[in-house]
């Protein structure tokens, strides 16, 4: 048996299912159909108004309240709780969980006995709820007013048969008629902060159930994918002018580098093209020169044979020179006229 924890104050919490969907409670041979989840879902909004814990059914008997309910919500999915007893049990989706906080001494005492095991709601017409309700206004805490001791459910016990139903208060009884409903722990995550609490008052007092927050976070989440795609299609277009103006940049900044690139190999080109001329033109005006050398030493050679070419005798003179010393005149006498130049017998230059 799992202990049940008292608060700072002496107070309680106490959390069990209030409606299962689908369920069977002690009335269905009776002709009570299971609950729908819609069905739960507005009686849970409903009790919003009343909020009302009382002790086996006994609010309109004798007006004693053992205290307030702290956290009501709807199980999102389906869900495995751990009962007061050791034992697990599985829970759907939409069933309406209730934490209330004990503040009646004998009520608090009765919970720690083991004396509860569920909850069991109190369903009366809206028109007598809130007949109900207005009696209280003056003093809550007083003890049951008279006005309230005539107003009863309408005289009918199952909830199929009220008109216009609500839930004026959840009872903690010993033997709930909704046979699955068992004390148990919620844990962390099973809407228990106070932040969570915060979320269903507030709903409440924006008239939203659990179902229109969905719808309201729906429309919210494609509100947002709109937006994302805007900024999306905003982005793309701005990154494509980034990338346009960066690309005429660059080509503007390489433009004069490939134009001295071009204009350096045409020089180059130009340069080649000069010196392979001058390399050809070089032989020919080298051969032009030794050619004209040639022949200016060859007119030379001309010349001074005309000046050593011996004059002509005159009638009666001997053109033979006297000769002295005739092995040393054949000596001095040259060989032929490029010897005289300087040059080989055959006439080319000496190296």
């Amino acid at each position: 048996m799992t202990e049940i924890t008292k608060n700072d104050d002496g107070s309680i919490n106490i959390t069990a299912p209030v409606m299962i969907p689908g369920a069977k409670d002690c009335d269905y041979k009776n002709g009570e159909p299971p609950l729908t989840t819609e069905q739960i879902q507005k009686f849970a909004k409903s009790y919003e108004q009343y909020q009302f814990v009382d002790h086996e059914h006994g609010l309109t008997r004798d007006g004693r309240r053992i205290g307030t309910p702290i956290h009501s919500f709807l199980l999102t999915e389906d869900t495995t709780l751990e009962l007061l007893d050791g034992s697990l049990k599985s829970y759907p989706k939409g069933t309406w969980m209730l934490t209330s906080q004990l503040t009646d001494d004998k009520a608090i005492q009765t919970a720690l006995d083991g004396g509860y095991t569920g909850y069991s709601v109190s369903v009366f017409t809206r028109e007598r709820a809130d007949q109900y309700l207005e009696a209280l206004k003056s003093d809550k805490a007083a003890p049951l007013p008279s006005a309230c001791k005539t107003i009863n459910s309408g005289g009918t016990s199952l909830i199929k048969d009220v008109p216009d139903p609500v839930v004026l208060s959840v009872s903690l009884v010993s033997r709930p008629c909704l046979h699955d409903s068992k004390l148990c722990k919620i844990d962390g995550d099973l809407m228990t902060d106070e932040v969570k609490s915060m979320k269903t008052k507030i709903l409440t007092a924006m008239g939203m159930s659990e179902e229109a927050e969905v719808e309201a976070l729906k429309s919210q989440v494609s509100s947002l994918e709109e937006k994302i795609d805007a900024m999306k299609e905003e982005f793309d277009t701005a990154l494509k002018g980034m990338q346009e103006s960066f690309e005429a940049t660059l080509k503007e900044a390489l433009t004069p580098v490939a134009e001295k690139e071009e204009a350096a190999e045409e020089e180059a080109e130009e340069v080649e093209t000069i010196e392979t001329e001058i390399a050809v033109e070089e032989p020919e005006q080298e051969e032009e020169a030794v050619a004209e050398e040639v022949a200016e030493e060859t007119d030379e050679e001309e010349t001074e044979e005309e000046e050593v070419e011996e004059p002509v005798a005159e009638k009666g003179e001997s053109k033979a020179e006297p000769v002295h010393d005739n092995i040393s005149a054949e000596k001095a006498k040259p060989q032929n006229i490029y010897e005289a130049l300087g040059r080989n017998p055959d006439g080319t230059r000496k190296r």
